[in-house]
């Protein structure tokens, strides 16, 4: 019998999610690739994109403020980073949809985003969620 593992919070411990940002713009520097991955995708307007594990949205945003015509939804299992992303898009003045849910488990029918990425989220998946 498969058995449920346990949630891999952004940092591993969810008493370090408000330091997220912080850590990643310093030790991941963030911000270069983002904009590389958000340029690379040629984004237009009308195009339905996706944002798998969005945490805290600093991805999702660029996206949207990228394509201010596309519609973007970000995607995060951690409900508390999503308030975190929720009040960073609020206050970037974004209109971004943003659901709780697995990157496995998706609810979205198939070919129902024009684009789709995926940042520093993948190693939190074991090889067969990956799949």
């Amino acid at each position: 019998m498969k058995q449920k593992r346990t949630y891999i919070f952004a940092l591993s411990f969810s008493f370090l999610t408000p330091l997220y940002d912080l850590a990643s713009r310093f030790l991941a520097r963030d911000l270069a690739f983002k904009n590389r991955l958000v340029r690379q995708a040629r984004l237009e307007t009308g195009y339905r994109i996706l944002d798998i594990g969005c945490g805290t949205a600093t991805l999702t945003i660029m996206i949207k403020k990228a394509c201010p015509g596309a519609e973007v939804t970000g995607l995060d299992g951690d409900a508390d980073v999503l308030k975190t992303a929720c009040l960073k898009a609020e206050k970037a003045g974004t209109q971004i949809q943003f659901d709780q849910g697995m990157s496995y488990e998706l609810k979205y029918p198939d070919g129902n985003f024009d684009r789709v990425f995926a940042s520093l989220m993948l190693h939190h998946l074991s090889d067969e969620e990956r799949v």
